[in-house]
């Protein structure tokens, strides 16, 4: 059952869901071998500036598709919404947590109800790796 309903107050606080980043996730392997790039080898990542390699931008977002769907379940795959900003990026071995409240509540229908969130994902340092908004359906009772 989902955990959002249309009951759910505004200022809600979403249940969090986390993910431990690790290089392997970011490994990009070809016929002719692992490929070295930013995300994997500490030497290119070096020649672009950073101090270490860095994670896969989808790696990052990837917890807050995670966290929409236990709020939402079937209102977040048909009729989600979302939209998002990487403000920087995270270290392949960050612990990050996608987290977010509820921020308004918007009729779409006669038995519909969008609910808006405030959504980000932040790292075990506390930095806010990617902003945003994302939304979901819930049955009007």
């Amino acid at each position: 059952m989902a955990i959002i309903t249309c009951d759910t107050p505004i200022g809600y606080l979403l249940p969090s869901v986390s993910q431990k980043l690790s290089v392997n996730l970011n490994r990009v392997v070809t016929n002719d071998g692992e490929i070295d790039t930013i995300h994997t080898d500490s030497v290119a990542a070096a020649r672009e500036g950073l101090g270490k390699p860095i994670a896969v931008g989808s790696r990052m977002f990837g917890v807050i598709p995670r966290m929409m769907m236990l709020c939402f379940e079937e209102g977040w795959v048909v009729g989600g919404k979302g939209s998002v900003v990487t403000r920087r990026s995270a270290g392949v071995d960050d612990l990050i947590t996608a987290k977010g409240y509820v921020t308004g509540k918007v009729p779409v229908s006669n038995t519909k109800l969008r609910i808006e969130c405030e959504v980000w994902v932040e790292t075990d340092k506390g930095e806010k790796v990617i902003v945003g908004q994302c939304s979901g359906l819930v049955e009007k009772i």
